[in-house]
């Protein structure tokens, strides 16, 4: 029988929350320096065309006497016939960044016919983690407890916002190995990390890192302080969208540029461009 803690987790997937709370800087400093911003959006971009973005919210837990943070997350997209929606909320020590909780809810439809969702709830303990899968359809429901690595992240699939967390972790202590928990596989598995240069993405100077493990290889694109400014796994490659700063040469009357949004891809030079050859 599922936990009342557990259920309770399943539950809060149904509905919206409200608005996260405002962090006081002076007291409450977010532990990730691009979540600073109301929210973070990133272009999802598989095969060269892009299909939809990853709107991230970072907010303090209401206790912060624990400084436990909540990365609230959702990825939409459409493609060949397909739409996929994930919502996710990751909370985490910020004193850390260990994993404290996982909520994740799973929609896939298709224009052909058929839809699959699927519900994750995860509760981390000092030496466990408890994960409940379930498929509210047809009722069935995957409950197992698998004991924890020492300092393992989490990396959920198509959870962008976990490497929000690496991507910190790597500035802070550059280790060589990260043991990544994958809560619907129930299974760790080791990514090993390897500075590769320094590279320019539009004004700003950021490392490439190479990342390999037993089941794919990537490159990611970290700021100084820890700020994940690019992804790159196989077709798929995923960059932050940021804000252009208003010039004082601006006039309020001009059109805004390009499709009239504020919001500017990380480069849009860069982002044709890819890497710069070293």
């Amino acid at each position: 029988m599922i936990s009342p803690m557990i259920y309770l987790a399943l539950l809060a997937l149904l509905v919206d929350d409200p608005k996260p709370v405002t962090p006081v800087p002076d007291k409450y400093p977010p532990p990730l320096p691009h979540m600073t911003d109301p929210e973070l959006t990133c272009r999802w971009t598989p095969a060269a065309a892009p299909v939809g973005p990853i709107r991230t919210r970072l907010s303090p837990i209401q206790d912060q006497q624990q400084n436990l943070w909540r990365l609230d997350s959702r990825l939409s997209w459409k493609r060949d016939g397909r739409a996929l929606d994930v919502r996710q909320k990751t909370d985490f020590s910020g004193k850390n960044l260990k994993p404290v909780s996982l909520q994740r809810q799973l929609s896939v439809e298709a224009t052909a016919g058929g839809l699959t969702d699927l519900i994750t709830a995860a509760e981390f303990k000092a030496e466990e983690v408890r994960i409940v899968v379930r498929d509210p359809r047809s009722g069935n429901q995957v409950d197992r407890v698998i004991p924890l690595k020492e300092n393992c992240l989490l990396l959920g699939n198509q959870s962008f916002e976990h490497w929000l967390l690496i991507g910190k972790r790597l500035v802070l202590s550059e280790p060589k190995t990260i043991s990544a928990l994958i809560p619907g596989e129930y299974r760790f598995i080791d990514l090993e990390f390897r500075k590769e240069r320094a590279e320019k993405i539009g004004d700003l100077t950021v490392q490439r890192w190479n990342v390999s493990s037993n089941a794919f290889e990537a490159k990611v694109w970290i700021g100084e302080n820890g700020e994940v400014e690019r992804y790159r796994q196989g077709e798929v490659e995923i960059q932050r969208i940021r804000k252009r700063p208003a010039s004082a040469s601006d006039s309020p009357k001009s059109p805004p540029a390009g499709n009239g949004s504020s919001a500017d891809g990380l480069d849009e030079a860069d982002s044709q461009e890819g890497e710069k050859k070293g």
